[in-house]
């Protein structure tokens, strides 16, 4: 039996994620916390396992991949007081009884939501710019395409509309500042004082987020409510010439009716989300000129990655040593995430 009186610390990602998400910094601040047990396994635990390990422990670190903390494992975990999950969205593994316990949750979403924002203004100024069309001709062969024929525009004092005020809704809005957008944001959980705050202002209705941007960008959280709600009929409103930027998850647009406006060539699309991943060989998005795609990469650079691992670190750190925490998830909020 140990006779270590600091807390046991479970962390249930195995390498080579670990290694990919954990800095040597963040390794610091947690050995220095606690008793660390690593997943020495290569690979995920399984339930039965994660019961065995659990016990005793007052804080787990999750990442992909993690266990349903359902009513048994939380039986196993008497000890529990803290879960810091080195990813995105907890809503698959983290049910309400969790907090009913008293759990205290924390997350790193808003450490890939930098990430994300980050492409999805690149594929803002791509798609404007018309730069991937300048290089398929060049890696064609065409010696030096006329690019004015292109009818580049900018992104400087367009409308961009923000489907949902997310982590990462937020944070594009911070990285569209320099460049004076007329930024409008679509979100019914927004409130007219936090967009004033933000310097953007609230519509009411997609319809005038749809009809009205130059650029709109969805980062709407997948929920019953979202699930399908860029129809055929919204689609129908996109201006000409507008660009559509998907980096959050491909359940809110009807990508079928996205698939027939965009051959229609009306508008672009940057697509890095679709409703079954891989995306087919054979799919028509891949044969179209005025879509730029990529495969679900948006949140990952070596940079985010590592900073997953600290993020959550850093919280066990604010946590033990009794400071507020800055990312943690209440059960209130649960209602409203993907």
């Amino acid at each position: 039996m140990s006779s270590d009186p600091r807390p046991k610390i479970l962390v249930l990602t195995p390498s080579p994620l670990l290694d990919e998400i954990m800095s040597p910094r963040a390794i610091k601040v947690l050995e220095g916390l606690g008793q660390v047990e690593w997943n020495r396994t290569g690979r995920d635990l399984s339930q039965d396992e994660v019961m065995e390990r659990i016990k005793g422990c007052s804080a787990v670190f999750t990442s992909w991949g993690p266990p349903l903390f359902d009513d048994e494992l939380l039986d196993a975990a008497y000890e529990l007081k803290i879960i810091g999950h080195a990813a995105g969205s907890i809503k698959r593994f983290i049910p309400p009884s969790v907090f009913e316990r008293g759990v205290v949750v924390t997350h790193a979403a808003n450490t890939i939501a930098a990430s994300v924002a980050e492409w999805t203004l690149g594929m803002m100024l791509m798609g404007l710019r018309r730069v991937y069309i300048v290089d398929r001709k060049m890696q064609a062969g065409e010696a030096w395409p006329i690019y004015k024929e292109l009818e580049p525009t900018g992104l400087y004092g367009k409308r961009v509309g923000i489907i949902g005020a997310s982590h990462v809704g937020r944070a594009l809005i911070r990285l569209l500042r320099p460049f004076d957008t007329d930024t409008i944001v679509y979100d019914p959980y927004l409130d007219v004082e936090d967009a004033a705050e933000m310097g953007v202002s609230r519509v009411n209705a997609l319809d005038e987020l749809m009809a009205t941007s130059d650029v709109i960008t969805n980062h709407a959280p997948t929920t019953e409510a979202t699930r399908g709600m860029l129809d055929t009929r919204l689609w129908g409103l996109v201006k000409d010439g507008a660009l559509f930027v998907n980096t959050a998850r491909a359940d809110a647009a009807d990508y079928d009716a996205l698939l027939v406006e965009l051959q229609s060539g009306r508008f672009t699309a940057a697509l890095d989300v679709f409703p079954e991943e891989p995306l087919a060989n054979d799919s028509p998005f891949r044969s179209l000129p005025n879509v730029i795609l990529s495969p679900h990469a948006a949140g990952l650079t070596i940079e985010s990655k590592l900073r997953l691992g600290e993020t959550v670190a850093e919280e066990f750190a604010r946590y033990f040593n009794g400071e507020l925490l800055h990312h943690q998830v209440t059960s209130n909020m649960l209602f409203k995430m993907a």
